[in-house]
């Protein structure tokens, strides 16, 4: 089967983009900052794979034949006949968002997800593009203290002006939220800080990709119960999590004053960050585009009409409480 991305003309950022598409020029590839899920996922995936001689299509209009992967919030919510068909498999990538019914196959960033939804695979979403590295030379410097992202997405306790004092008078910290512009520099950061609520909440549907970069920029990592984090890293070796504002105030002065303990957190999670590395992360979609999913297009291909059918509504059920559970 052919594979090819499905990127709406309606999501491509720019004019740019889209006259560049049209003439089949290179797009602008964003090296810094945020970029939209679309870009990430399909533009960037698709680029990469293209580099490194996978061949695949980049389209803007829903193929209906061959072995499609899409963004799960790009996809119409109803499709044709056709997508019953032996010859069409759809894979949607399902990010942030949700699984969308009407595919074949999922694809998600949180590996407890996947154990939890069927028919899905866990892969991750790539590093940050141009990583800058923490200083070589702040080995013995442990002075500004982090969060890289969106402030919504940071527990509310951390914008409290008594929380900042007591990081200040009590450990001589300085805490900071990267604006998007920075996101990929992290040469002067000391130390990071992702904790979206202080909830037992697993986040099912959020990544680990806060980890990865702090892992492979050499930077400690204090975290919350996200199940991404729990999947994917070892608390304690190549972490830390905390279940309370004074918590992350007790690993601070942890790491400040315990140099060794600092450098064995910082060494355990370059090794961990290996695994999801650009070039890992590459690998990762070359087995899935070469191997994984050719094998289950075909398996869906050799289905009789009645099984696909049935197949299909047990995708719509299954979507269904995977909603209901989020």
């Amino acid at each position: 089967m052919e594979v090819s991305f499905y990127l709406p003309e309606k999501y491509f950022p720019s004019e740019e983009w889209i006259q560049a598409w049209k003439e089949d020029r290179p797009f602008p590839f964003e090296e810094s900052g945020k970029a939209a899920a679309v870009h990430c996922w399909i533009y960037q995936t698709w680029a990469l794979l293209t580099e490194a001689g996978i061949k695949t299509s980049l389209v803007s209009e829903l193929p209906t034949t061959g072995l499609v992967l899409a963004l799960s919030g790009t996809l119409h919510s109803s499709f044709q006949s056709n997508h019953h068909a032996p010859d069409f498999f759809l894979v949607d990538i399902v990010a942030d968002g949700l699984p969308h019914p009407a595919a074949h196959f999922h694809l998600v960033q949180n590996r407890a997800h996947a154990r939890r939804l069927p028919h899905s695979h866990f892969i991750p979403l790539w590093p940050q593009p141009a990583l800058i590295h923490r200083e070589a030379n702040r080995k013995g410097v442990f002075e500004r203290i982090s969060f890289f992202g969106d402030p919504k997405n940071l527990a509310a306790e951390f914008f409290s002006f008594s929380w900042q004092q007591h990081l200040k008078k009590e450990l001589s910290l300085e805490f900071e939220i990267r604006r998007a512009a920075q996101w990929h520099d992290y040469s002067n950061v000391d130390a990071i800080i992702a904790i979206r609520d202080f909830s037992r909440s697993r986040q099912l549907h959020k990544p680990a990709t806060k980890l990865y970069n702090a892992w492979l920029a050499g930077v400690p990592f204090i975290g919350g119960n996200d199940s991404a984090y729990q999947s994917d890293g070892r608390p304690g070796v190549d972490y830390l999590v905390a279940q309370s504002p004074k918590q992350v105030l007790e690993h601070l002065r942890k790491l400040k004053v315990d140099a060794a303990f600092r450098s064995r957190l910082i060494q355990n999670g370059i090794e961990s960050g290996e695994k999801f590395s650009r070039s890992a992360t590459l690998e990762r979609w070359k087995f899935l585009i070469q191997e994984t999913l050719p094998g289950l297009a075909f398996q869906w291909q050799k289905k009789s009409p009645s099984q696909r059918a049935c197949y299909l509504l047990a995708q719509g059920a299954i979507c269904w409480i995977d909603r209901k559970l989020r």
